[in-house]
């Protein structure tokens, strides 16, 4: 193997690890907004509003 080649690899398997982060971090932010979204149920139960 060349040294051409050698670098081809290495600076693909450098981008490739690098796109793999992305996608687990947008994943892992995706998630969050999620829950961040998600109602609360501890905070009102009954849904109506009133409070106790």
């Amino acid at each position: 193997m060349s040294y051409v080649d050698a670098g081809y690899a290495v600076g693909l398997s450098v981008l490739a690890a690098y796109a793999l982060g992305l996608v687990v971090r947008r994943r892992s932010l995706a998630r969050r907004v999620e829950v961040r979204r998600a109602p609360s149920h501890d905070s009102d139960p009954r849904g109506d509003g009133a409070s106790r």
